[in-house]
């Protein structure tokens, strides 16, 4: 009887351990900067790249996480590229919701002035997250 009882106190105190646990919230992650033109068309070619990977989820906020962008140079020195690092909020078909972490990069044009156009350098796996 001592063991069942055990039992249950251990199998009821781990239940509500799981209850207590915090979960992961979107509006938790900080934005370093904004730059609502920036997330805007990270957001269209996120969104755009994870319809090619036949991704499930869409994506519906950005939020730039860099202190600032990351300069890419070659071993002379030359700046071909430079990197910036957001978190992208998503949502399936399905009702689930989610973050993932992706890295934009912008080349380096011959007149010495950034390509208008982001590329999708990496996009993160899909972390489930309570819906906001």
């Amino acid at each position: 009887m001592h063991r069942l009882l055990l039992l249950f106190l251990f199998v009821f105190s781990f239940a509500l351990g799981a209850l207590g646990q915090n979960k992961a919230r979107y509006s938790d992650v900080k934005a370093s900067m904004k730059k609502p033109q920036l997330e805007a068309h990270a957001l269209y070619v996120a969104n755009k790249r994870a319809a090619a990977l036949r991704c499930r989820e869409e994506f519906k906020i950005a939020k730039i996480v860099s202190d600032d962008w990351e300069v890419m140079r070659t071993d002379d020195g030359m700046i071909i590229a430079r990197y910036i690092h957001m978190e992208l909020y998503g949502e399936t078909a399905d009702g689930r919701c989610g973050m993932s972490h992706c890295i934009f990069r912008q080349n380096m044009l011959a007149d010495n002035t950034y390509s208008p156009r982001l590329k999708v350098e990496n996009l993160g796996a899909f972390y489930d997250l309570e819906c906001e």
